[in-house]
């Protein structure tokens, strides 16, 4: 067995003995699939999640982090800390870790290829410094 699948039953069952639920893949497949019906109608290229709640019900973690959705592809996680853990607790396949938030337009290119145009932003939650 190897180390990640060592360590996510290990905290799989630390998790299950104190009453926690991992996130199944085919829910967050179903909640990104919503967003997006969403994401159509006002025109997004993607959206880019950083509220904590909204951020764990599309990711199924935790972590501090950031979470990119384009429209059409895979969506990029990118964990500021507890890289490790954010793999073992979100089913998704994109997760990198992101030291700085300068770092984010790289980030989305060397996944996505390109920057987006329209990018979607929770504005009641973002900071402006993060903003500009």
């Amino acid at each position: 067995m190897n180390y990640r699948d060592w360590v996510q039953q290990e905290l799989r069952k630390l998790g299950t003995s104190l009453g926690f639920r991992y996130v199944p893949l085919e829910e967050l497949e179903d909640r990104l699939a919503r967003v997006r019906i969403g994401m159509r109608k006002e025109g997004m290229e993607a959206l880019l999640v950083v509220q904590k709640m909204d951020f764990y019900y599309l990711s199924g973690t935790t972590q501090d982090g950031l979470l990119f959705l384009p429209f059409e592809g895979k969506p990029l996680l990118l964990i500021k800390r507890e890289l490790e853990r954010a793999r073992i607790e979100s089913p998704l396949d994109g997760v990198v870790s992101l030291s700085s938030i300068r770092k984010l337009p790289n980030a989305i290119k060397d996944h996505h290829s390109i920057l987006p145009h329209q990018l979607g932003l929770e504005f009641d939650v973002l900071p402006v410094k993060d903003y500009f």
